[in-house]
């Protein structure tokens, strides 16, 4: 092999490496608008002022990025898992159609998983966290709080 060759082989798996094969659902992409919380069993970390900043951003997802309170947040990586009704109990603490969720499995989606993100400046990253079911329902959580997000 040439030293061109190997180059262009190293760069090649560097880019495997590096990139991911996962994107946004095509169910997310779009422009969203917040909904009102859903009343859930367990604490609730966000107040009266909180809730009403929360409820008036509006979020767009795209292929990679999500856009919220005037900045661009990488969706990488971006961390799935499927789950049923009795795994979402597990791991919530509730069914998930206190959420409004009708049917499983639910998708529980995060977006770039980087500590220091703070878009929304005191406000834990609103829509880096989503849970999609098979309809197309969407339910953002901040904070342990839950809001629907409604398709603009």
């Amino acid at each position: 092999m040439s030293f061109l060759s190997n180059i262009n082989f190293v760069v090649l798996i560097l880019m495997m490496l590096t990139s991911s094969s996962e994107r946004v659902p095509l169910k997310l992409i779009g422009s969203w608008s917040v909904g009102k919380p859903y009343n859930t069993p367990g604490p609730i970390g966000i107040n009266a002022k909180q809730e009403k900043f929360i409820r008036g951003l509006h979020l767009v997802y795209t292929a990679d990025h999500l856009h919220v309170c005037g900045k661009k947040i990488s969706a990488q990586p971006i961390k799935t898992r499927t789950l049923s009704d009795n795994e979402f109990l597990q791991a919530y603490g509730f069914l998930p159609r206190v959420i409004g969720m009708k049917s499983s499995p639910i998708t529980d989606l995060t977006l770039s998983s980087s500590d220091d993100m703070n878009a929304c400046g005191e406000y834990e990253d609103p829509g880096v966290h989503v849970l999609i079911d098979p309809g197309g329902h969407v339910v953002m959580e901040v904070a342990n709080d839950y809001l629907p997000l409604k398709n603009k």
